[in-house]
């Protein structure tokens, strides 16, 4: 019998980051939806630093030990193996997670409040607004040129 504790804060960031990323990437293909270490920890707030520095930087470790938490979950998966940085797309399960939460695993109520409102009123943030402009752009280029 599997036990499963709660997320950490800090796996529940990644996850927010993830599954947030990959859904902001609706309609896109699967190979371009899914987000490499550098933009999932961009994302959850843990590194400023570049795409390049970010490789030898302190909190790639942190990241990545939390995604290998995740897939070890079957909350995340890895999409592809990469050269540089690994991509990584969230489950079903780690979608569902944010949303409803695994039956038990989080007892304190103070992550799952936290999170909640972030899928429900993702337009509320001016970062999420700036992205969603991003990609709304990028469609309308990408149609604008015959894109697959």
């Amino acid at each position: 019998m599997q036990q499963t504790e709660p997320l950490t804060d800090l796996q529940l960031q990644i996850l927010t980051a993830l599954v947030e990323g990959y859904k902001a990437r609706e309609g896109m293909k699967d190979r371009i939806r899914a987000l490499n270490e550098w933009e999932i920890a961009r994302r959850a707030g843990l590194t400023e630093v570049s795409y390049a520095e970010f490789f030898e930087h302190p909190s790639r470790e942190q990241a990545l030990n939390a995604l290998f938490a995740l897939q070890r979950r079957s909350l995340a998966e890895v999409w592809e193996r990469g050269v540089k940085y690994d991509t990584f797309i969230p489950t079903a399960k780690g979608e569902s997670y944010l949303t409803s939460g695994e039956p038990g695993p989080v007892v304190d109520s103070g992550p799952q409040q936290a999170l909640e409102p972030a899928p429900e009123t993702p337009s509320s943030d001016p970062v999420v607004q700036r992205l969603d402009e991003i990609i709304r752009l990028l469609r309308s280029i990408d149609a604008k040129l015959g894109g697959s």
